[in-house]
């Protein structure tokens, strides 16, 4: 079992627990406030007080060694940088400067106020002014050489990257752009208001609109490639209903046409039901059920990413032990509303409620018997089903997915 050796490593009043700043064995603090506050480094093996002076110390942000922060307010704010071994004063000017943000040797800082203000950069040698304009910049973050931000008046503001060598626009219209983030090469934001807020990703090269929907898309993270945000959609009514997606980045012909997971099927002969899932780990885990004979690959989802695909949401009965998939908005409130037994599940995949060049229907049966619902993309199944099983009653098309090759 690991041990823990427990350190305190501050033994005063006036600690401010909202100034705590890490990375990795590195941690930096605020104690004291007003013109009494200094800042003090843990650099894993000893404590460095970092300032002693009678003006305020805020705003620290720390990466590996260095850290950043402002020393002064207002038009005395000053930009100050300690390198592991020295502290360097960055600024000496005449208005405020804030928001300092801190990659390796790269410090970023917004020197300025109201429309004057602009973005500056510290590349570990040299002061460089990336904007010069008469709207607001703000919204720092940096990444390596990357540093991205948002730039407007009023509620409309449009995303600037700076790769190092140039400053590229990423977005143009007349809606609000908000919650920039990048890693690396990717820069990921928020553009709309309300329902209307959709997705967009620069990966380097393009920018691409992740979603196009009415409901509401916020929240974008991005970690290496991946792509992950939050979907909030509300219910007849009035109940929050909330999704976490993923996007991958992917160069396989099918995904470009937009298909997604497989769903892999199951049929339970005790109960005489079928169980379907897209993830792998569900099915795996199943697999390991003695009760549940595994019938293979079934169809496939729609890549969620997709500007014409729909949740499909899965309920779970837990009087009949079966499962209810639909991307039926309406249906989905209505059983959420009447229906007790039914456990709402979220969303499990994505598929189309209309026909998609490609796409395939999905068809839709109950068993009147067992209150089980049976899904099949086969003409053939469904015809022998309409025609010898007079239990399960047609109802009609659930949504359309893709269909598995030679099936």
């Amino acid at each position: 079992m690991n041990q823990y050796r427990v350190i305190q490593l501050t033994n005063n009043d006036g600690f401010n627990p909202s100034s705590f700043r890490r990375d990795a064995e590195n941690i930096v603090w605020q104690t004291g406030s007003g013109n009494e506050s200094e800042l003090f480094l843990y650099n894993g093996s000893e404590t460095i007080q970092l300032t002693d002076n009678d003006v305020p110390d805020s705003s620290s942000r720390i990466n590996g060694d260095n850290v950043v922060w402002i020393g002064g307010r207002g038009n005395e704010s000053e930009v100050f940088l300690y390198n592991g071994s020295e502290t360097i004063q960055l600024t000496d000017n005449d208005v405020p400067n804030s928001g300092p943000r801190i990659n390796g040797e790269n410090v970023v800082w917004i020197g300025g106020r109201g429309n004057e203000r602009e973005v500056f950069l510290y590349n570990g040698s040299e002061t460089i002014q990336l904007t010069d304009n008469d709207v607001r910049d703000f919204a720092l973050r940096i990444n390596e050489d990357n540093v991205v931000w948002q730039s407007g008046e009023g509620v409309v503001s449009e995303v600037f990257l700076y790769n190092g060598s140039e400053t590229i626009q990423l977005s143009s219209n007349d809606v609000p752009e908000s919650a920039v983030e990048i890693n690396g090469d990717n820069v990921v934001w928020q553009s709309g208001e309300g329902n209307e807020r959709e997705v967009f990703l620069y990966n380097g090269s393009e920018t691409i609109q992740l979603t196009d929907n009415d409901v509401l898309d916020s929240n974008p993270r991005t970690a290496g490639e991946n792509i992950s945000w939050t979907r909030v959609t509300l219910s007849d009514t009035g109940e929050e209903i909330n999704g976490l997606f993923l996007a991958t980045p992917t160069n396989d012909e099918s995904d470009e046409s937009g298909e997604g997971e497989t769903v892999y099927r199951f049929f339970n002969p005790n109960a005489g039901v079928h169980f379907y899932t897209a993830s792998e780990v569900e099915r795996d885990a199943v697999l390991e059920l003695p009760n549940y004979s595994f019938e293979g690959e079934s169809y496939k989802t729609v890549d969620p990413i997709s500007g014409e695909a729909e949740d499909v949401y899965r309920f779970f009965n837990t009087t009949t032990g079966v499962h209810l998939y639909t991307t039926d908005e309406n249906e989905r409130d209505s059983i959420i509303e009447n229906l007790a037994d039914f456990t709402f599940e979220g969303t499990v995949f994505s598929a189309y409620e209309t026909e998609v060049e490609g796409s395939i229907p999905i068809y839709r049966f109950f068993n009147s018997i067992t209150g089980a619902h049976f899904y099949t993309p086969s003409v053939a199944e469904r015809d022998s089903v309409e025609e010898n099983l007079s239990d399960f009653q047609s109802e009609g098309i659930a949504y359309y997915a893709f269909p598995i090759e030679d099936v």
